[in-house]
């Protein structure tokens, strides 16, 4: 099966993960926040086993106006960052598989990468949905083992930032999971739609 701009006659839809959807948010955010929780023990707990000389999680120290503004560049840069790679990395692949341009942008507080009229193959989009949450973290977990103490706080906001902010992705890809290999998925930036064979 490959990527394709016309959906086979013989399929029909089996369900839509939306951003409209009020129901869907609501259970996503849930997660979300779980998810973050459980990032923001992990990986400083991570850290510290491989990091000795790690002591300190996001302590930022300022007196002046000067020492304040720094801090908060140094908490959004890497969070500016971390989301410009993440949607990259979705684009990458919807490159791979189509061979086409794919759309990026923001809508609202969100980034994006989409493309819509394409039909993708469950594997392939299971590849274009959880390979930004794998590679930055296998990256970002990479980078910690080397990286100057005075940087550990930076990379371990951008891991916790693209592990929760994955929390779409994953609800996704486990909901794609339970679809047959036949399974196609259109990406319409606000709903992502599975069709499978009629039976």
């Amino acid at each position: 099966m490959k990527a394709t701009q016309s959906l086979p006659q013989n399929y029909q839809p089996a369900g839509k993960f939306s951003l409209k959807s009020i129901k869907q948010l609501v259970i996503m955010n849930i997660f979300g926040l779980i998810l973050l929780i459980i990032s923001i023990w992990f990986f400083p707990w991570f850290t510290k086993q491989v990091r000795p000389d790690f002591n300190t999680l996001f302590q930022f120290e300022f007196d002046n106006l000067l020492d304040l503004a720094v801090a908060l560049i140094k908490i959004i840069l890497p969070i500016i960052f971390v989301l410009l790679i993440h949607e990259a990395i979705h684009a990458f692949f919807f490159w791979f598989f189509s061979k086409q341009k794919p759309v990026v942008g923001f809508k609202g507080a969100y980034a994006y990468a989409a493309m819509p009229g394409w039909y993708f193959p469950r594997n392939q989009y299971l590849i274009i949905g959880i390979s930004p949450l794998l590679l930055i973290t296998l990256f970002g977990m990479l980078l910690l083992l080397v990286a100057p103490t005075s940087m550990i706080d930076l990379v371990l906001i951008a891991l916790i930032i693209n592990t929760s902010g994955a929390i779409g992705d994953l609800f996704v890809v486990i909901w794609l999971l339970t679809k047959p290999t036949t399974t196609y998925a259109l990406d319409e930036i606000d709903t992502i739609e599975f069709f499978v064979p009629n039976s």
